[in-house]
């Protein structure tokens, strides 16, 4: 039996956490006010209703637990700029949504078995997934193919990851030893232990930023030319699946995103949810 949180901490304790059905049909009416601006597309009343329903429903069926508002205002807002929404809008967030869940559940079930709370993926980092295979031309806007995509990739990335930190993890204990001879003999471990450390860190550090840097330009330098008017210009290695692929059989600890860019989504994410709630004021 899957268990789990159907949302961050980081999307539930926000300004919109614990709302009410009627609050959250109006949030996700809010999301109107970008939508029809810049893209010319609208939800109507009866559409929220069935994104809220098609959520709860797909929350159920991947026995997940959710304590705040749903993803879908949030998805609303990363795949607009997508360019593959047409006259069936509603339908076509209500498969991402239902997407969304199906991955969120597939991958709580890894977290459970691996038991490794530090080796999560955000939901932000599931929705920039989801786009990025979403946009690319061996998708182009093809939900399913989406999320064939990325459980074929993301998920056995996570569990080989999860895998390879539970194998340095008990590598590190043998290393340790017995925990009562390490209690009689603390200050002399100290002792040896106690060496400048300063530039040794500070080496490795500078190390595996100019690592994960190439590692990104190795498997991201080339994606953009997907999108060049002039074929003669694109000179890509392959899709963004198969160079995720590539990157991640490589180095699977480049799955999690790093702390800058999570930062930067939460602050995306601040700004969506102040502009609903300027627009949701007009439609309570």
């Amino acid at each position: 039996m899957k268990r789990g949180i159907g949302m961050d901490f980081s999307l539930a304790v926000n300004g919109f956490a614990l709302l009410t059905p009627a609050e959250q049909k109006t949030r996700l009416l809010a999301t109107n006010r970008e939508a029809a601006k810049y893209y010319g597309l609208r939800l109507t009343p009866e559409d929220a209703e069935m994104l809220l329903q098609t959520a709860q429903t797909a929350i159920r069926s991947e026995e997940l637990v959710q304590f705040g508002v749903s993803i879908t205002p949030y998805l609303i807002h990363w795949f607009l700029p997508s360019g593959y929404f047409g006259n069936s809008y509603a339908a076509q967030i209500a498969e991402l949504t239902e997407a969304f869940y199906q991955l969120k559940g597939d991958l709580q079930a890894l977290y459970d078995e691996g038991e490794d709370s530090e080796c999560v993926l955000s939901d932000y980092a599931i929705l920039d997934y989801m786009y990025q295979f979403y946009t690319s031309p061996s998708c182009c806007g093809d939900a399913a193919e989406m999320l064939a995509q990325a459980e074929r990739i993301i998920i056995p990335a996570m569990r080989n990851l999860l895998a390879i930190r539970a194998a340095q993890r008990s590598q590190h204990h043998q290393q340790l030893g017995d925990p009562e001879m390490r209690m009689l003999y603390a200050d002399k471990l100290a002792q040896e232990a106690a060496v400048e450390t300063y530039e040794t860190d500070f080496e490795q550090e500078q190390y595996d930023y100019a690592y994960r840097e190439q590692m990104h330009r190795d498997m991201f330098g080339n994606y953009l030319h997907d999108y060049a008017q002039d074929p003669s210009e694109r000179r890509t290695r392959g899709t963004f699946a198969e160079e995720l692929a590539e990157a991640l059989a490589l180095n699977p600890e480049f799955l999690l995103p790093s702390a800058a860019q999570e930062a930067e989504w939460a602050e995306m994410i601040e700004e969506w949810e102040s502009q609903d709630a300027e627009a949701g004021k007009g439609l309570e």
